[in-house]
């Protein structure tokens, strides 16, 4: 997030073509009244013989037996509002799937905006449509099924009340959807296999339902039920708050499938290295499985798994004196990654999957996960091979959390990584209990140990939010010790106490014509050893400020204090001494709407760093042509002069990002980097045909070139040339 100066004054003057002017001759006449809370709505879903053809046209005899769903109302920008446009949502059901009809009503519909053909793409550009499913009715868990006028999908699972970016949303779900746009706005069809989803098998279920919609053009979010933007959560329109959802009724004699799912795949290729006298032949086979066991245990086998079309890190360049954080991207480990995160995530993560498989292939194993009754339960274990320079060794991760109150969770975790040289372990246990709307409490508390008898190896965390849609304020405490080092974990610093406190406010505007809210917040940290001798310091400030347009506007300043024991190398030619630097810098941000053809973002940081000048500039352009291609070209630079040595230097990061697409089941992405620090120029490219449901033909080339000076002319410049055909089938029993 952008540090950079405050804001000296505001002033937000209110206009006869406020509100009005976001109304529109087909909004609903829904009385502005307070909307009922969700969780006191119910709508019955309706059994039908009749299965409906997903052709994206309500024109079944099914759809107009139906009563509608309407009466959404606004998030943004006015909470609680009736929506500027009407929407009418149908649901049925057979002993087949579970069926959603809908109708979005527009009175432009040629204003509709829709450019997002690759699944799991960017749909939050587009008017698009999100419904999610409480199945098993906890009031804490849900599937969530993204669509827009494509009727180009995107599906995540949540749990705990809590979405996770990006893992969650890497749940592959296997349903149809089609969309298309009509005279009276966008209609959308989705059919939701009893397969593709987990509950429990009753006479007659209950599940809990929420829909949410974005008139993207106006900017205005509605759902149904209301769910006060007080809910902030972590997903748009309070999707992922649980507790906030109508309930479904009238689900009878449905019956959970023991679904299995036998995924085998192949792949062909080569790749050569400066390190191979000859191109080297990539040719193997494998399979994947995911068999339920019962309606709420899944269990997953993989053998000789491959992970040849995950797509490439973007390029970091390290200034600072701790390790860099790489996010998971690999689907295997992604699917149901919040069952398994414990800790503070990209801080001190027990278990960290990119431990798994990056030095060593993984040679097979098998992952169950599942809910039965409070208890949710995830187990994992995986076996790499030896390789050249580590053995191979055995990967276990146990997890288990319990729901104790309405919106309370207790759990443990237990990991365990070995092989003939080395056994490392950890343990710990973790709680979180939310009241109020927005507000928690949550604690965790881990130990490591590899058998040397070391101490310092425990580490903790506990915090307190307070939140409602206007004022935040949050204060932590977070202990981990000198050797604290969980085997299958991340741990960016280790040996530290630190105090964290922030506190903010987010006025709102709905009478303003220009201005959509503004969010003043302000944190402050100080870390020391554990030895009880000052390490760190910093103040942050932010002020951001959302238009009606969509653009949004950023200025902030930060001010740091560091002590070093140490010499610290910022880069192996220049060394930082012993001692303690104070030093701040401001900076600002400004982002147009991203959903526009042409939509950029360009940032801004000056001022003093490690008692040194600094100066960083970014930016990104990104243009859609259309639904068929849309191209993001980026560049930042740090210029850094520090009173040492070799201390004037720059850092230079660019990169291209390519997105084509011919249908939603064809589509393909490249990106292109360079950065003057390895001085290599990296293409990925990945184009993925989606043959059959569940099933892809995936054809990825990877290189990276080296464009600076040979010490010797006669090496190879190029790091790496890969190419790789894949290729899966996907059948399901």
């Amino acid at each position: 997030m952008l540090r950079g100066a405050c804001f000296a004054a505001c002033v937000f003057a209110s206009s006869a073509g406020g509100v009005a002017a976001q109304q529109s001759s087909t909004a609903p006449d829904t009385p502005r009244i307070d909307p009922p809370r969700g969780a006191d709505v119910v709508v019955h879903a309706v059994r039908t013989a009749a299965r409906p053809q997903i052709d994206g046209v309500l024109d079944e005899a099914l759809w107009t037996g139906i009563d509608p769903v309407s009466g959404f109302r606004q998030r943004w920008p006015v909470d609680g509002a009736p929506a500027s446009e009407r929407t009418e949502v149908r649901i049925a059901y057979d002993d087949h799937a579970i069926y959603f009809g809908l109708v979005m009503f527009d009175s432009e519909p040629e204003r509709i905006m829709r450019s997002i053909l690759h699944r799991e793409g960017r749909i939050d550009k587009d008017d698009r449509v999100i419904i999610a499913l409480d199945t098993y009715h906890d009031r804490r868990s849900a599937y969530v099924f993204e669509l827009n006028p494509f009727g180009t999908q995107g599906d995540a699972h949540f749990t705990n009340e809590q979405l996770v970016f990006p893992n969650d949303w890497m749940w592959e779900g296997v349903y149809q959807s089609e969309a298309r746009i009509t005279d009276r706005g966008w209609e959308l069809e989705v059919a939701i296999p009893l397969t593709t989803i987990r509950f429990e098998e009753k006479d007659v279920a209950t599940m809990g339902v929420a829909v949410y919609r974005s008139i993207r053009r106006k900017n205005e979010e509605v759902t149904w039920p209301h769910i006060s933007i007080a809910y902030t959560g972590t997903l748009e329109g309070g999707m992922d708050q649980a507790s906030q959802f109508a309930t479904l009724a009238g689900l009878e004699g449905l019956r959970p499938g023991r679904h299995l799912e036998v995924k085998p795949f192949a792949i062909l290729g080569g790749q050569k290295r400066p390190d191979l006298a000859e191109a080297e032949i990539l040719d193997d086979i494998g399979v994947d499985v995911k068999y339920s066991i019962t309606p709420g245990v899944t269990l997953d086998l993989t053998y000789n798994t491959d992970f040849a079309q995950v797509e490439a890190d973007n390029v970091q360049i390290n200034l600072t004196r701790f390790g860099l954080f790489y996010p998971e991207k690999r689907e295997f480990f992604l699917e149901r990654s919040d069952l398994f995160q414990f800790g503070s995530a990209g801080q001190a993560d027990v278990f960290f999957s990119r431990r798994v498989g990056i030095q060593n292939d993984i040679v097979g194993g098998g992952r169950l996960t599942g809910q039965a009754g409070p208890f949710s339960v995830g187990i994992l274990s995986l076996q790499t091979a030896d390789g050249d320079a580590t053995a191979g060794a055995n990967n276990s991760v146990i997890r288990v959390r319990g729901d104790v109150g309405p919106r309370a969770t207790v759990g443990g975790i237990l990991t365990n990584m070995q092989n003939r040289d080395f056994a490392g372990r950890a343990a710990g246990v973790d709680g979180r209990f939310r009241f109020f709307s927005s507000s928690g409490v949550s604690f965790w508390l881990a130990d490591s140990w590899n058998g040397d008898g070391v101490g310092g190896t425990t580490a903790g965390f506990a915090g307190l939010t307070l939140r409602n849609a206007k004022y935040q304020a949050a204060a932590t405490y977070t202990d981990i010790g000198a050797n604290f080092d969980p085997a299958l974990g991340f741990v960016q610093r280790r040996d530290m106490v630190r105090w964290q406190g922030e506190a903010g406010v987010t006025p709102r505007f709905p009478e303003s014509s220009w201005a959509r809210s503004l969010r003043v917040w302000a944190r402050g940290t100080y870390i020391e050893g554990q030895d009880g001798r000052k390490q760190s310091d910093e103040i942050l400030q932010q002020t951001a400020l959302d238009f009606d347009s969509g653009e949004r506007i950023m200025v902030g300043f930060t001010r740091r204090a560091e002590v070093l024991d140490m010499p610290f190398a910022i880069r192996p030619d220049v060394v930082l001494e012993a001692g303690a630097y104070d030093y701040g810098y401001v900076g600002a941000l400004f982002r147009t709407n991203l959903s526009r053809p042409l939509a950029m973002g360009v940032m801004s940081h000056v001022g003093d760093f490690w008692n040194g000048s600094y100066f960083q500039f970014g930016a990104d352009v990104t243009w859609k042509t259309g639904p068929h291609l849309e191209l993001t070209g980026s560049v930042n630079r740090n210029q850094i002069d520090l009173p040492v040595q070799n201390g004037d230097f720059n850092t230079t990061i660019l990169s291209m990002n390519v997105l084509g697409a011919l249908s939603r089941k064809l589509f393909a992405n490249a990106l292109i980097q360079y950065d003057n620090v390895s001085e290599t120029v990296q293409a990925n490219v990945r184009i993925d045909w989606i043959h059959t449901p569940g099933s892809d033909l995936f054809l990825v080339l990877d290189t990276g070139y080296f464009s600076g000076d040979l010490l010797n002319p006669r090496n190879e410049r190029w790091i790496r040339r890969t190419g790789v055909v894949k290729v899966t089938y996907m059948k399901a029993f």
